[in-house]
């Protein structure tokens, strides 16, 4: 006797597909509202620019009676920053307009509006991470030495809020008698989940919150401690360190010089925010043969979440060299896909590269065991966000066109051109460390 059971009969079974859809992970952006906002009026360029005048120097002696000193010089410093375009567009047919259940237009109209702001978050980020004033915990001196008990202290946070306040850092709260409106009450730190973490379980840190009952003014804030208003974000990144890319030297082919040390270094940008944050320790090579026609054979992993890498490399030297230090170039034009590629090769075609002795230098290098947390301490004016083109969003009409004749096609889309730029290094600070948490 044969039974009929669900299998047997699939093919009349209809999927129930639940009105309710499952949101999106929410990320936090943090960036453009901390920053100072400068407006680039249209027909004035791509170029926006900034100037400071620099204080003068206190005179180091009296006045001779009778006799004028020696004049002063004003000295000027500017900062400029050059308007960048962004944007995206998400195209629907009328069939899927027609024949889906949860409304994908509308759907679309969200997620580009997420798509924006992670943007320009993304963007920000960047500029801020070239940032030279950078603090880590204890006495480690560089993002190579962190080791996973390197995580933030209440000390480290005093070091960089005192450096911070003896460079005339102004607080992005105004004080609170309004004294004077120049002197904020407090920066702003912005860390991530795990460091929020860290920071919240210093003894000191629960202290201060328990018995302050300050006012939250952000959202997210964590609290008040030391000086700082601490929010999280969710959308900086960890730069994880990995095992070095496998490289081998080899005889013909290529330009680069016999008996010479050089140092390559693979990064991976990960496939949903283009952030360049697995970093792989670099491999050093020496090569060798008869004559200066060698090449480096790299081979770049596949590793899932990353589609696209960047390769570097050195300048060669005839002394081994230290790969933690060592500066490396940017080898391909633009991001490149796991697989196997030839640096310092005398023609450039596919996958050969001729060797780029400058240009981008690689980031600075993580221990393939480390995960690396970037937090920021922010005070007024640190950073400007120049907006030539505010955030447009649009939208095609519902109705035929010259393009589109039979009204097949609605396309939604976004755009924004803008840019920020760091006006003083001495008004925010990174600090880099591992988190106890991650």
């Amino acid at each position: 006797m044969a039974d009929t059971t669900f299998s047997t009969l699939t093919s009349d079974a209809m999927t129930y597909i639940a009105e309710k859809t499952l949101k999106v992970a929410k990320k936090i952006v943090r960036f453009y509202e901390l920053a100072d906002k400068a407006k680039l009026p249209s027909a004035n360029s791509k170029t926006f620019q900034y100037t400071r005048y620099e204080r003068l120097a206190l005179p180091i002696a009296t006045l001779t009676e009778a006799t004028t000193p020696t004049s002063v010089a004003l000295s000027i410093t500017t900062v400029t920053a050059i308007a960048e375009q962004w944007g995206s567009v998400v195209t629907l047919s009328d069939v899927a307009e027609l024949t889906i259940r949860h409304k994908p237009l509308q759907k679309a109209i969200e997620l580009l509006g997420k798509q924006s702001a992670e943007t320009i978050e993304r963007e920000i980020f960047e500029t801020l991470l070239a940032g030279t004033t950078i603090y880590y915990p204890g006495s480690v001196t560089s993002r190579y030495g962190l080791a996973s008990t390197d995580v933030p202290t209440s000390d480290t946070i005093r070091k960089i809020v005192a450096n911070l306040r003896n460079n005339g850092a102004v607080g992005l709260e105004p004080s609170k008698d309004g004294s004077d409106a120049e002197l904020g009450e407090h920066y702003v730190g912005v860390v991530d989940t795990f460091v929020e973490q860290d920071i919240s379980t210093d003894p000191d840190f629960i202290d201060s919150v328990k018995y302050a009952a300050a006012k939250r003014l952000w959202n997210g804030e964590i609290g008040t401690f030391l000086g700082v208003r601490f929010v999280r974000s969710n959308m900086l990144p960890t730069l994880t360190g990995r095992a070095a890319a496998a490289g081998t030297a080899t005889d013909g082919g290529g330009t680069l010089t016999t008996d010479y040390y050089y140092t390559t270094m693979v990064t991976g940008l990960d496939d949903t925010f283009g952030y360049e944050k697995l970093l792989f320790v670099s491999s050093e090579d020496q090569v060798v043969g008869a004559g200066n026609d060698n090449h480096i054979s790299l081979v770049v992993p596949t590793v899932s979440g990353y589609a696209r890498f960047n390769i570097y490399m050195s300048v060669g030297s005839s002394t081994t060299q230290a790969i933690n230090t060592t500066t490396k170039y940017l080898q391909n034009t633009s991001p490149v896909a796991a697989g196997t590629y030839l640096l310092g090769y005398a023609t450039e075609s596919g996958n050969n590269y001729t060797q780029k002795i400058t240009g981008t230098t690689a980031p600075a290098e993580v221990l393939s065991t480390s995960k690396v947390h970037t937090s920021f301490f922010i005070g007024k004016e640190a950073y400007t966000c120049v907006d030539l083109q505010n955030l447009q969003s649009t939208l095609t009409p519902n109705a035929p066109s010259d393009s589109d004749p039979l009204n097949q096609r609605r396309k939604a889309g976004w755009k924004v051109m803008f840019k920020a730029v760091i006006n003083n290094e001495n008004f925010f600070a990174r600090l880099e460390s591992e988190s106890a948490f991650d």
